[in-house]
Order: C-alpha cells, then sequence, then structure tokens
C-alpha cells in the first residue's frame, strides 16, 4: 500500500476571508468523512503542490492536523487558478480501511505493437484512466496495458482485456476502447481500390443512335 505523509493546521479563518490564507503560503483545504464532522484546515502550499503531483488522486494520504493522529485520505476535489495552476483550494476524504472506495486509476502503457513497429500502422489511444472499487489498502497506483497483442490492421484493447487483482474491481464499461491500430493512409486507400467493384464503361448515348442510324442504312 502506498501511501504519502503531509502536514496540516486547523484553519480559522474561512468565507471572503481566505485570501488571507493564501497570502500567508498556504491552501484553504477541507477534510470531511463518511464519520467525521467536515473540518476547514490550511496546508502549506509548497508542501500540497509536492504531493498532489505524486499522489493524485489514486494515492493515499497520510494527513496529519496539527498534533491529530494522521488519517488516511484522497485527494478529491481541487481548485486550481485558469492562468496559473496554482491550488485555491483542496477536499480531502477521509477514509475507511474496512470500507471499499472508488478511484480513478490511471493506464501505464507497456511495450510495442507489432502492427506499428512493423507494419507501420497508427497507435491511436482511446482512454488513459479507468474507475475502479476496491478497499484502500488494495488501491493500485496505476494499471499496466500490454501493448504486445496489437499485431494487426484495426486490432484494439478494451477495458474487459486489463488484468488486475481479484481485490479490485473495475467500475469502467467493460467495451471501452482503450487503444487500437488504424492502417497507414496509404493502405486504407489500397483496400479501398481492392474492394471496389469494376464500374462498366458508360456507353455515349450519341453514339449509340450514330450506330443505328448506320445499321439502318446498310440494311436498305
Amino acid at each position: 500500500m502506498e501511501q504519502i505523509e503531509l502536514k496540516a493546521e486547523l484553519r480559522e479563518i474561512s468565507g471572503k476571508h481566505v485570501k488571507r490564507v493564501r497570502a500567508e503560503g498556504y491552501v484553504p483545504a477541507v477534510l470531511y468523512g463518511s464519520e467525521i464532522q467536515a473540518m476547514p484546515i490550511q496546508i502549506e502550499s509548497k508542501a500540497l503542490h509536492r504531493v498532489l503531483a505524486q499522489a493524485g488522486g489514486n494515492m493515499l494520504i497520510s494527513l496529519q492536523v496539527g498534533s491529530k493522529k494522521p488519517v488516511f485520505t484522497l485527494a478529491r476535489e481541487v481548485q486550481r487558478d485558469a492562468l496559473r495552476h496554482h491550488i485555491l483550494h483542496a477536499d480531502f476524504y477521509q477514509v475507511k480501511m474496512t470500507e471499499k472506495i472508488t478511484a480513478e486509476i490511471p493506464l501505464v502503457f507497456t511495450g510495442e505493437a507489432p502492427a506499428v513497429k512493423e507494419q507501420g500502422g497508427i497507435l491511436v489511444h482511446g482512454l488513459d484512466s479507468v474507475e475502479v472499487q476496491c478497499l484502500p489498502a488494495d488501491l493500485p497506483s496505476s494499471i499496466e496495458v500490454d501493448l504486445s497483442s496489437l499485431a494487426a490492421f484495426h486490432a484494439r484493447l478494451t477495458v474487459a482485456d486489463l488484468r488486475v487483482p481479484s481485490s479490485v474491481t473495475i467500475l469502467s464499461d467493460l467495451e471501452s476502447v482503450i487503444a487500437h491500430i488504424e492502417a497507414p493512409r496509404k493502405a486504407e486507400e489500397e483496400e479501398v481500390v481492392e474492394a471496389a467493384p469494376a464500374m462498366a464503361e458508360p456507353e455515349v448515348v450519341g453514339k449509340r443512335e450514330k450506330k443505328e442510324e448506320e445499321e439502318t442504312k446498310e440494311a436498305e
């Protein structure tokens, strides 16, 4: 079970006055859970940026508020400044180690598709994460996707092809395409030409009438 440590302090300032919290180098946040009352907290900005860059929303964070006992949490709603991408606010959900949780897990692509390496195919990605459900201790940091089975044009991998431990349940649509191979444009054009039926040369009406007229004169 991977986890990261993060320290926080109780926050007494709220509402419009939280600008002062940010001015002092902290980020206003909230700790909540199914069995606890929402707790306003503040976290040192640099520490929070560093931890969230590593943990994202799918790795357990051991959050210690003041001198309280650390609790396991997941980062949920993280609000960022649209221009500078600074964190403006964050929510932390306190998990119970005996209750299943849901989380978005990133996909990590490994190997090389033979259809790309040997035939010049184009690899197209469909998904970069899937939603799973499991106990906090079983939460994977990522799920590997092996591309080595993509050996032909139009081959594809779906969510159903993912391999995860029996303790993890995938909630995403099993038919969703994770990656597939497209033929290069030249190959696609050749396939279209080969598949197209031969077209008979159209007969020009004027020529047909002239031919009929000549045959009539010969008959006379």
